[in-house]
């Protein structure tokens, strides 16, 4: 095998495919890259067994071949050279890289050890704008449950139904769900659980660009094409809980707050929070929001009170802060809007400036106030 490439290009590629191998493995292939010459592209891969990404880069091929090279010592190498073009050479195994000024050698492990990757039938892709997609993920993937003991939890629910998508996370103590209408989706009813490494992989490798996406769903897999690389991962075996059922249809107290305002407070009081538990009060009365916290370990307590607008009976609830603060940092707009029922029962939280064709709700569940 032998070409050339500028060390800038291999290595933005080589970068995004390091982000597959997996740190620990019994499997020494799996720390590798795998690097094939075919007419005229350059194909880099990389699997962790339950993902994979197959990236392509147009090159001018002087002699096709494959190897599999340690994918961080490729990395680290091309990372300190300087930008100039690169010859590679492979020989028995052994890969060369030409420089300028010298020569680098790694010993790599043939090609055909490396797992066979996904099949991808394009097909059968179904083309969706990659900044709406990478949006969703983004605004629910905090909220993945890490409880290795319900995994079907540890993944994000997308559901995809008439004109509609949804995807949905949750831990048990906070739920995300992120729906958007695609004329493209007619017709397709697909229900996966996915993990949550691939889609934020996803994210990255979408960046700000305004481009599509092509998916693809197989019987346990799922694969994203972006043209110039694939990202494909398994599927979470087991059935999603029935979310619908947990979110609140008859809350009847509304608080509407300004969202930098409570962000801020909550970040203040909850200093002097219980350590363990994050636990701040709400104490609601009209138009008033206090909001209370205490470390009986520190000796400590703290208390706010801000404006809103709240019209329904007094009513005191605890809420762990990080939660509130990881749900307020995905609302847009100004304002903040609380849809409450019991002390004890999941609050909606959701921006007021919410539209129909790109929808975000947030449940949170409260903490149960000390005597």
């Amino acid at each position: 095998m032998k070409f050339s490439i500028s060390k800038n290009k291999i290595f933005s590629v080589a970068q995004d495919v390091l982000n597959v191998v997996p740190t620990r493995t019994t499997l020494p292939v799996l720390s590798n890259i795998l690097l094939e010459v075919t007419d005229s592209k350059l194909k880099l891969a990389a699997t962790d067994l339950d993902i994979s990404m197959i990236a392509t880069i147009p090159i001018s091929t002087t002699k096709k071949g494959s190897i599999t090279i340690p994918a961080r010592t490729f990395a680290e190498i091309l990372r300190e050279l300087p930008e100039s073009e690169i010859e590679i050479n492979v020989t028995e195994n052994r890969m060369e890289l030409k420089v300028e000024r010298g020569s680098y050698r790694i010993s790599g492990i043939p090609s055909d050890e490396f797992p066979k990757l996904p099949a991808v039938n394009l097909a059968k892709q179904i083309k969706l704008p990659g900044v709406n997609l990478a949006r969703m993920i983004r605004k629910i993937s905090f909220a993945v449950s890490t409880d290795e003991t319900r995994p079907a939890l540890n993944g994000v629910l997308w559901r995809t139904s008439g004109k509609f998508m949804q995807m949905v996370a949750t831990d048990g103590h906070r739920l995300a769900k992120a729906s958007q209408k695609n004329n493209k989706l007619k017709g397709l009813h697909e229900d996966v659980i996915i993990p949550p490494k691939v889609l934020n992989l996803l994210v990255k490798l979408l960046g700000e660009e305004e481009k599509e996406v092509g998916v693809i769903f197989g019987e346990n897999n799922i694969i994203f094409n972006l043209d110039d690389s694939i990202l494909a991962s398994r599927l979470i075996e087991g059935r999603y809980p029935d979310f619908e059922q947990v979110i609140p249809k008859d809350n009847d107290k509304r608080l509407v707050v300004n969202k930098e305002l409570l962000m801020s407070t909550v970040r203040r009081v909850s200093i002097l929070s219980n350590t363990l538990t994050h636990q701040i009060k709400f104490s609601l009365k009209k138009d008033n929001l206090e909001l209370s916290s205490a470390n009986f370990d520190l000796g400590g307590e703290a208390k706010e009170t801000i404006s809103c607008d709240y019209a329904a009976e007094p009513m005191d609830m605890g809420y762990n802060a990080n939660y509130v603060l990881d749900v307020l940092k995905q609302i847009d707009g100004d304002e903040v809007i609380f849809e409450l029922g019991t002390p004890v029962s999941a609050g909606m939280i959701y921006s007021s400036e919410k539209k129909e064709e790109d929808d975000y709700l947030y449940l949170l569940m409260p903490l149960r106030l000390a005597e």
